[in-house]
């Protein structure tokens, strides 16, 4: 056998061991990833007037009930002892806490809030406007036709029950949303409940 020979069973072996090479398969289209909602810190901020209003205009509802909680608590502490500074920074802590909030969400370095996922702003915006509706109504007719609203004094306990149970019946709504995402995505068949 002469060099070319050798050379060219050489590649003849090699081609036979090397697998061909396989085309690379075409790249997967990406859905373009949701604009992420942007929320004003400063209409954050003007909401924050009335406690815990601003957070809940930003999707944080635990946050907008600590900051109104706390709030009672600091107007009830005034009345009944000389800490009535207190009302003071609750509100100032509202103003900044919302104000800050409102960046952190805006720049993605605080996750968006889960009632109204990435993209979307139908829960928080519907909830919201809700809330305002309900609450301008009230006040409007209040203008005119005064409403006693002495029996808050002793049913007041019952929002708090109403808070309860919404916040029991969405728990297990988003807990079976949730099973039947999964049991879709496995194809499994939906339990029922």
């Amino acid at each position: 056998m002469n060099g070319q020979e050798t050379t060219q069973q050489a590649q003849t072996d090699a081609a036979a061991v090397a697998p061909a090479a396989l085309p690379a398969p075409p790249p997967m289209p990406v859905a373009p990833a949701p604009a992420p909602i942007r929320r004003s810190p400063g209409l954050a901020v003007v909401l924050s007037c009335f406690p815990g209003l601003g957070h809940l205009y930003l999707g944080l509802y635990q946050r907008a009930a600590v900051v109104f909680f706390s709030f009672v608590v600091a107007i009830w502490l005034s009345e009944h002892s000389t800490l009535g500074i207190l009302v003071a920074g609750v509100v100032l802590f509202g103003f900044v806490d919302a104000y800050r909030q409102a960046q952190a969400l805006n720049l993605g370095l605080v996750e968006a809030p889960i009632a109204a996922p990435v993209g979307t702003a139908k829960g928080s915006r519907l909830g919201f406007g809700l809330f305002l509706l309900v609450a301008g109504v009230v006040l409007l007719y209040n203008q005119f036709y005064p409403i006693d609203f002495t029996f808050l004094e002793d049913w007041w306990p019952l929002l708090l029950m109403l808070a309860g149970v919404y916040m029991l019946f969405a728990h297990f709504r988003d807990r079976r949303r949730l099973q039947a995402a999964s049991d879709a995505a496995s194809g499994a068949s939906p339990k029922e409940y």
